[in-house]
């Protein structure tokens, strides 16, 4: 019976078969099943061999991460990363780079959707700035700001290259609301460009800054032009004039209260055949400050 069943070619292929998919079952029976899973959005990070360079932009920012595994290792709780490599970056631009991403342990990586993405990629610089002292609201009613002094002239500003040559100088703003005595206050340094906005993505060094300011009882006064000598014979004193007429006055209280004008240190004329024109100074009680301290006075002089 055998002899026959082996003679037979349909019986042999049959048998054939049914071996094959016994053999089949057997080595496939202990393989856990394999499911796909799609991670994402997943953002995309960067990594440098220095710290030289930076990413300005990256588009997309992140990528769908397709990953497989045992079902039981494929869970919901798992997560993935995904990055550019930017350690053969050598000057600023903008590049296509492949993304590259980890997976959990006990899965493979199928695909990154895109793969690959746009980046923008400028230097770092640092450069060093001066310092602007500014006032942020009104000191009381009949008080000035004599001085606003930062405790140091200079910071660094570090950041891409672009916003860094965009920085105009670094603010120091300080709140003088309501105040009719000096101040002392430590305040955040903010790098703006010349047209007073804030520059973002630089970093100062230092970031807060000790400044005094000095606040003293203001008033505003007329000057007036003073002269000494006479001009060549034949010749008269003519028109007066003075830029700017008026001016600033600080000081003590009872002592601003007597001032009603305040005059200029004498402009000579002495022989003078033809008009005196030149910058002064003022002349001013002990104590007390102008601003501007200087005005500039023209005495005419004619036939």
């Amino acid at each position: 019976m055998t002899d026959r069943l082996l003679e037979n070619d349909t019986a042999l292929k049959i048998l054939s078969v049914l071996i094959a998919i016994a053999i089949w079952v057997q080595v496939n029976s202990g393989v856990p099943r394999q499911v796909d899973r799609r991670l994402g959005p997943v953002p995309v990070t960067w990594l440098a061999a220095t710290h030289h360079y930076t990413v300005l932009g990256m588009h997309p920012g992140s990528v769908t991460i397709l990953i497989k595994g045992s079902p039981t290792t494929v869970t919901q709780s798992i997560h993935a990363e995904a990055w550019v490599d930017l350690s053969h970056i050598s000057k600023p631009g903008t590049y296509s780079l492949p993304v590259s991403a980890s997976v959990p342990p006990g899965t493979s990586l199928v695909s990154v959707t895109p793969p690959d993405v746009t980046v923008t990629v400028d230097s770092i610089t640092a450069k060093k700035f001066s310092i602007t002292a500014v006032p942020v609201g009104h000191v009381a009613s009949g008080y000035g700001i004599v001085a606003m002094t930062p405790v140091s002239t200079a910071v660094e500003v570090s950041g891409p290259s672009h916003d860094v040559a965009a920085v105009a100088h670094v603010d120091a703003r300080v709140n003088v609301s309501g105040q009719s005595s000096n101040l002392d206050a430590q305040v955040a340094l903010v790098a703006v460009n010349a047209g007073g906005h804030v520059v973002p993505q630089v970093t100062v060094s230092p970031s807060l800054m000790d400044v005094a300011v000095t606040v003293s009882p203001e008033k505003v006064l007329p000057v007036v032009v003073k002269y000494h000598g006479t001009p060549s014979p034949g010749f008269v004193v003519g028109s007066i004039s003075v830029s700017p007429s008026h001016v600033t006055v600080f000081g003590p209280a009872a002592t601003l209260s007597g001032m009603t004008a305040v005059d200029t240190n004498p402009v000579t004329i002495s022989g003078r055949t033809t008009s005196v024109s030149k910058r002064v100074h003022l002349a001013l009680p002990s104590g007390v400050t102008a601003s501007p301290a200087t005005v500039a006075a023209t005495v005419s002089i004619g036939p």
